[in-house]
């Protein structure tokens, strides 16, 4: 039985089949669902653009079985911005393969509003790129619910320590003077770290990208992000790999 569906969805992989056809996976907000789009890598096609990566559109697809295919499409966004720096578009990519591995077949439409979220902000290059991917990695977890306890310190619950101490097999923070003993992976850091971290965790979208950091605590707040999620996911990522080689990051790979 054959059904139609319109669904608004991002491009985050596309494989090229056949002589010019192309399979391309669809982030909704249901999920991700891979379709197959005729002659779109043709000269000419009228959805090459649409189905090209990083692009954001609405989509009419026909449904045959477990096989979507591309009936018609209309561009929504394609943050051309991005394709300009290659920085950006690393980053983009790692987006895309944490999204692959995280996302569910139930509707998460935030985890789709944060990756347009920060596609746009790349694009608009109005916002450092590390400060768009520690943002992006630390909702991420907040949205998966793995979220870090950064209410208070973990034992004499002062809410703004002047020595902050992360944790990342606690996931959780202490004042320097209450930590029992220094662990290797213990992170010392600023009290403007913590609070661009709560930022992060519980600001509304709209304001989520609404704030700046600068001097130390910026490489810091994002080296936390980062090692934070390795953490928690354990995954290995070879788009990460790739964006430390291009940035020189100086974050180890995993």
């Amino acid at each position: 039985m054959t059904t139609h569906l319109t669904v608004r969805g991002l491009v985050i992989r596309e494989t090229p089949v056949h002589d010019a056809d192309k399979l391309f996976d669809l982030f909704t907000e249901n999920g991700i669902v891979t379709v197959q789009g005729k002659s779109v890598r043709k000269a000419g096609s009228k959805y090459g653009a649409v189905t090209q990566l990083f692009a954001y559109g609405e989509f009419c697809l026909r449904q045959s079985g477990e096989r979507y295919y591309l009936d018609s499409a209309v561009s929504l966004n394609l943050f051309y911005g991005i394709r300009n720096d290659l920085d950006a578009l690393a980053l983009a990519s790692y987006f895309s393969e944490l999204i692959r591995k995280t996302a569910t077949d139930q509707p998460q439409p935030q985890l789709l509003r944060l990756y347009l979220l920060s596609l746009h902000h790349l694009a608009e290059h109005d916002r450092p790129v590390p400060l768009i991917k520690a943002i992006f990695e630390l909702r991420l977890m907040t949205e998966l619910g793995l979220m870090p306890n950064l209410i208070g310190c973990d034992v004499c619950m002062e809410h703004l320590p002047a020595k902050p101490v992360l944790r990342f097999e606690e996931a959780d923070m202490l004042c320097k003077d209450c930590l029992p003993e220094p662990q290797p992976d213990d992170l010392f850091v600023t009290p403007a770290v913590i609070q661009a971290a709560r930022h992060v965790i519980f600001a509304d979208f709209d304001r989520l990208f609404q704030f700046r950091l600068s001097g130390e605590s910026m490489p810091l707040f994002s080296f936390y992000a980062e090692h934070y999620l390795r953490h928690r996911l354990g995954m290995q990522l070879r788009t990460l790999q790739f964006y430390h080689e291009l940035t020189d990051a100086g974050a180890p790979a995993p």
